[in-house]
């Protein structure tokens, strides 16, 4: 399926120099036609040859248009293509009467979901969340000097999509456990010792936190897997 957020704005001049702009940045495809540039990229190719879209970004006199193929996890899917998509639009920014700055509340968005698929500790959580999205707003600040070197342009951009990944990649580990890996993990370390569980112990090791331990193991009684056992 298909995936579309639009950007309104208005063009502003020919988008011929931005087309060769796009066309250093490793883009698999680019087309221009009369008012509208579109660039793609594509993840590979099916059993009949048939390229498999990344993303879409197509500029048109009317606002800029960004299409992806969406995933499993549409929350990580669509914290990876955003700041791609930021990071283009910072590019066109002498083109069209818009800043990338209209597209943060998809952002925030898709971080205040990711707070919600976690069952970590809130407080710790919601501060880890708060870095990673100033992060992004300090990485989009160094685009500003872009237009004043086309010789930079690519090598800064393929800087701030590294630094992108390994955003993602902490995202990535703060969802990691939705509450029923949790359940498969607390019942299972009761299973392999004996019917015990020490709190702290399975915290320590698998650096969860204690109060989100004692929340899986009291949805476990309540759910009947296991009993509680005084002894």
């Amino acid at each position: 399926m298909t995936e579309k957020i639009v950007i309104e704005g208005n063009q502003k001049k020919s988008l011929n120099k931005l087309a060769t702009l796009m066309g250093t940045l490793g883009f698999t495809k680019i087309s221009y036609l009369k008012d509208t540039l579109t660039v793609e990229r594509v993840m590979g190719f099916d059993l009949k040859g048939k390229p498999e879209l990344d993303y879409r970004i197509t500029f048109q006199p009317g606002g800029v248009l960004l299409e992806y193929e969406e995933q499993k996890n549409k929350k990580a899917r669509l914290m990876k293509v955003l700041p791609i998509f930021l990071n283009v639009l910072q590019l066109a920014e002498e083109y069209y009467d818009i800043r990338p700055s209209s597209i943060y509340y998809e952002i925030n968005e898709a971080l205040g979901e990711s707070l919600k698929l976690v069952g970590k500790d809130a407080i710790d959580l919601a501060t880890e969340l708060s870095e990673t999205q100033a992060k992004y707003r300090s990485l989009t600040a160094k685009y500003d000097d872009l237009l004043k070197s086309s010789e930079e342009n690519a090598r800064i951009l393929l800087e701030c999509e590294r630094k992108r990944d390994e955003l993602n990649r902490k995202v990535e580990r703060l969802v990691k456990y939705s509450d029923d890996i949790m359940k498969e993990m607390v019942y299972e370390w009761i299973n392999l010792h004996g019917g015990k569980i020490n709190i702290l112990e399975f915290s320590k090791i698998n650096r969860i936190a204690v109060t989100r331990v004692e929340e899986t193991l009291n949805m476990l009684v309540r759910e009947g897997y296991i009993k509680r056992r005084f002894d």
